[in-house]
């Protein structure tokens, strides 16, 4: 059986603040694109329109956005 994603292309997500992300932007991120499965589990490049670099994050730092 194959291993789906939980997030896909386009949807706004926010990050789980946790102390590795004490220094993001506010607000929702879009994702950019899904990352390969790796050992750790499936990750994600999202981008905040309040920065202008994007961030690789692991699907369990993520949440979806209201």
């Amino acid at each position: 059986m194959a291993t789906l994603h939980k997030y896909q292309l386009g949807q706004r997500v926010r990050l789980v603040h946790t102390t590795r992300f004490r220094a993001t932007a506010d607000g929702p991120y879009e994702i950019t694109r899904q990352l390969p499965l790796e050992d750790s589990g499936f990750r994600y490049r999202v981008k905040s329109s309040n920065e202008q670099y994007e961030r690789v994050v692991g699907e369990d730092e993520l949440e979806r956005a209201s």
